[in-house]
């Protein structure tokens, strides 16, 4: 094949990456499918301010006497008073008597959150024409690199939006007895027991009263179902806690067309469970939790290759993450094209890998080296963090159901 199909080849083949790597990284995982996305805003600045309208109810609850009562007290969160024929309200003297009842004040209140857009790039080893000439099979090796630039991205994206979701959500409980609470950083309290039903009963009931039953993952018989993101074994030590449990879980809702693709097909006591191959895992060393990576690199003949971390698998601690898609958004920049007579390669910073050849005096001269390159951008765009929540818990060994032979 003549030098310059060689090139011709890799061309072509950029040319379809950025579709098939958007295909097959949509179902890979929660955080890449659910997490909603908005367009970013051009010429509002760099950081960008969000309003958000909290609930409002009326002033603080007041005390009065109730004649029905024999005049005894009670707390009342607005005050309703009798109107009498003559006119006049008892208890409660006002101006115009039953006219014009005494008012209590609606405070509206108001949060202002900032966000920015932020990004990141990453590259193919540069690929040389040279080198092409001579493999076996270079479309089947070609077809492996981009097999590995698509896990390339749907890795990256997976790890942004959970690490995101995280920094936003309000409510970063350690589950052990005081179930240790925080808005900003996990609360350096050492956990003492694994993720129950019990707790999750427990964060259930305060999510809805908090409002975040308004637009939960799906309902079952009129009940809000959330979402939780969370490992194999701590879905299999919540549903066979006991037999009640097992029952419950058998003869749960089926899950909506939005959720099949990803593996989950049942719900449980108000959740549905989204199994993660690698949650977040930690241990607490020196009271300070340390995160554990979930691969370690290793040397090979050419290269790094990674291989799961002993220390992720050993950790002790990990994350559940309760998914609420009213949480926060990501704001995705759209592709710039032209602008002011100057025209611009498009980027779609969606982490789509395209084929860079750039010719330079001295370190491509020729014209004969280039490599694929992709650009990753977005902003956490705070919605409701009062709705995320983020369990950090024990692991239990799993039970291996080892028998000993008779007689052993």
């Amino acid at each position: 094949m003549a030098c310059n199909n060689i090139e011709q080849l890799l061309v072509s083949e950029a040319g379809r990456i950025g579709g098939e790597i958007y295909r097959r990284t949509l179902d890979t995982s929660i955080w890449n499918k659910l997490v909603k996305q908005e367009a970013w805003p051009d010429e509002y600045g760099d950081i960008i301010s969000v309003l958000t309208y909290e609930r409002s109810l009326p002033a603080n609850p007041v005390v009065f006497s109730d004649l029905r009562q024999n005049n005894q007290d009670r707390v009342v969160g607005t005050a309703f008073t009798d109107v009498n024929a003559d006119g006049v309200s008892d208890n409660v003297v006002t101006n115009g008597g039953s006219c014009v009842p005494a008012a209590q004040k609606l405070t509206i209140a108001q949060t202002l959150r900032q966000y920015n857009l932020q990004q990141a790039a990453i590259e193919s080893p540069d690929v040389c024409l040279n080198d092409l000439r001579f493999p076996v099979r270079r479309r089947e090796q070609l077809q492996n690199v981009i097999d590995i630039m698509s896990d390339v991205t749907a890795w990256v994206w997976k790890e942004r939006r959970r690490d995101e979701y995280t920094r936003i959500a309000k409510n970063k409980v350690v589950i052990n007895p005081a179930l240790n609470t925080s808005a900003s950083v996990m609360p350096a309290f050492v956990a003492t027991s694994r993720l129950t039903q019990g707790v999750l009963n427990h964060f259930y009931l305060k999510l809805i009263r908090d409002g975040g039953g308004m637009n939960p993952m799906d309902r079952s018989e009129g009940a809000p179902v959330f979402l939780l993101s969370l490992s194999a074994e701590a879905s299999a030590g919540i549903i066979k806690d006991n037999a009640d449990i097992r029952q419950d879980f058998r003869y749960s809702t089926r899950v909506n067309e939005l959720l099949a693709p990803l593996g989950i097909n049942r719900s449980y006591g108000g959740f549905f469970h989204s199994i993660e191959a690698f949650p977040p895992r930690y241990d607490f060393v020196a009271g300070a939790w340390v995160r554990r990576p979930a691969y370690v690199a290793t040397a090979t003949t050419k290269g790094l290759s990674y291989e799961v971390n002993p220390l992720y698998e050993a950790a002790e601690f990990e994350d559940t993450i309760l998914f609420h898609m009213d949480t926060y958004h990501a704001v995705v920049p759209g592709p710039i094209a032209s602008q002011g007579g100057m025209a611009f390669n498009p980027v779609t910073y969606r982490g789509d890998f395209a084929w860079r050849n750039i010719p330079d005096r001295v370190c491509n001269p020729d014209g004969n080296i280039g490599f694929f390159r992709a650009i990753f951008a977005d902003g956490s765009k705070p919605v409701y963090p009062q709705f995320g929540y983020v369990f950090r818990h024990q692991r239990c060994p799993q039970d291996l159901g080892l028998v000993a032979c008779i007689g052993s």
